[in-house]
């Protein structure tokens, strides 16, 4: 009986273990089953979330945003709803780039095509700062080829898509101006000085509308805060420019205006003087060209200047006007040599040919370097049969030629030499050439050799001087200190 309950007792101890060490085995697996299937319904949540969140990304990003995340089953599916959603917009930010790069090179017709094929890809809207830029470029293209309807709707478009860009809104104005729409230019103009009150540009065009529609007292208000708080030089450039601008397109009385400005504040631009005498010749006004032509040559010479005086000299106005203005010039100016010669080609024209032989000679006299007054007065003097007075005067033609050629002296030993060199032939030196006038070379002169040699040896006494009295200083390169100095 004893050995029948020891043997129970091992079998239960045995069943005992055998079930702890499945209970063991089964447990880790069991618990995270049950953990796996009590945590499902959160996990399927926080799925649910982050695909809808990747897909919101997707609906929502565009080409000029960051990035999609793109990992995971959810994010390869949004990435491929993003791709669709954002086709249009892609196709839209390439042309507009490539529209840039065509008109930036010249390739306008490209240019356009690009544009519009890109404002059609983007019918959304999306690149609106990309789609303000093309409607100025487009504008622009318009201008130019004289389409001031479209380019006016291009502007109207740039504004509406950005209120606060300053060149729209003066292109708009502009444009408004130019179709004598005097009413939108203005406003346009307002807002402008809404955006930027300090643009003399704004300003200017305010000013040229209402001197146009008559309102006087608003013009001059425009044109004193042109002027005020800006340089004259300012101020006449920007007059300068906007004459031009007009009298390329043709609007001769508005660049009168505009050059008249400039020259009340600059009497002394001869430049406007040029352009002012050709507006008024284009007008077939000659007599008052040249009086405006014989106001730039009292304030200098120009040969722009000489060049349309003799023009209409010799075939509008008659040689008399042109003459008795380059007379009153010469009172101010006797010691420039161009004004005579000026004249004495005036004076040929009439058939004064002593006055003008005698005025040839002044200018020669006056202007040594004036070659063509010297060419023509050697070839007066040969057609008279005075060929020694012809020969010299050849000679001193060349010889002012020769004086004014360009040439390279070297700084340390004055070889003078035609051609620009790293080195000096002469004195083995480097990088010591000058460029200058031959007359200027010839005025400093070549240094000597003796003077050259005695520059050498001074160099060197003081060289070996300087060696001497450094082999005496004391090592340390302080000062030594004798007794009576001490403290």
């Amino acid at each position: 009986m004893q050995d029948v309950g020891l043997l129970t007792d091992i079998l239960i101890l045995l069943g005992a273990f055998f079930l702890g060490f499945l209970a063991g085995i089964v447990f880790m697996p069991l618990r995270r089953l049950v953990l796996a299937f009590w945590n499902t319904p959160g996990r399927m949540l926080k799925g649910t979330q982050n695909v809808r969140a990747k897909l919101r990304q997707a609906f929502r990003t565009t080409s000029t945003e960051e990035p999609l995340d793109r990992s995971g089953l959810s994010g390869s599916l949004a990435g491929a709803v993003s791709d669709l959603l954002t086709l249009r917009a892609r196709h839209a930010e390439a042309s507009f780039r490539e529209g840039m790069a065509a008109f930036d090179e010249g390739a306008y017709e490209l240019a356009r095509h690009k544009f519009s094929r890109a404002i059609f890809w983007d019918r959304g809207q999306e690149l609106r700062p990309l789609h303000v830029l093309a409607h100025l470029r487009l504008g622009w293209l318009d201008e130019q080829r004289g389409a001031w309807k479209q380019a006016r709707d291009h502007y109207q478009r740039a504004v509406q898509l950005d209120a606060d860009n300053l060149a729209a809104t003066l292109r708009l104005g502009m444009i408004h101006f130019q179709l004598g729409e005097m009413g939108p230019a203005i406003f346009q103009f307002q807002r402008a000085l809404e955006l930027d009150p300090g643009n003399l540009d704004t300003h200017y065009h305010l000013y040229a509308i209402y001197r146009q529609a008559g309102m006087e007292r608003e013009a001059l208000e425009q044109l004193r805060i042109v002027k005020a708080g800006e340089s004259n030089e300012t101020v006449v450039a920007l007059f300068s420019r906007y004459g031009e601008e007009h009298f390329r397109m043709a609007r001769y009385a508005e660049a009168v205006s505009d050059y008249e400005l400039a020259l009340q504040l600059d009497p002394d631009c001869v430049s406007a003087y040029v352009a002012l005498g050709d507006l008024y010749y284009l007008q077939q006004q000659p007599l008052t060209a040249l009086e405006a032509w014989g106001r730039g040559l009292w304030v200098g010479f120009s040969e722009a200047l000489a060049e349309r005086v003799l023009a209409v000299a010799a075939d509008d106005v008659g040689v008399w006007p042109a003459i008795h203005l380059v007379r009153e010039c010469m009172t101010r100016h006797f010691r420039d040599g161009r004004y005579p010669f000026l004249l004495s080609k005036l004076l040929q024209l009439a058939g004064e040919e002593e006055e003008s032989t005698a005025l040839l000679e002044k200018a020669v006299r006056l202007a040594p370097l004036l070659l063509e007054a010297k060419e023509r007065l050697g070839d007066l003097y040969s057609r008279v049969g005075l060929h020694a007075k012809a020969e010299a005067v050849y000679r001193a033609g060349l010889d002012a030629a020769l004086a004014e050629e360009t040439v390279y002296r070297c700084q340390v030993c004055g070889y003078v030499t035609g051609q620009e060199q790293a080195r000096c032939f002469q004195c083995n030196r480097w990088a010591t050439f000058e460029a200058m006038t031959r007359s200027e070379a010839g005025a400093r002169g070549p240094m000597s050799r003796s003077l050259r040699e005695r520059a050498t040896s001074v160099r060197q006494s003081l060289r070996e001087a300087w060696t001497r009295v450094a082999g005496q200083l004391p090592a340390g390169g302080h000062p030594v200190l004798r007794e009576h100095d001490q403290p």
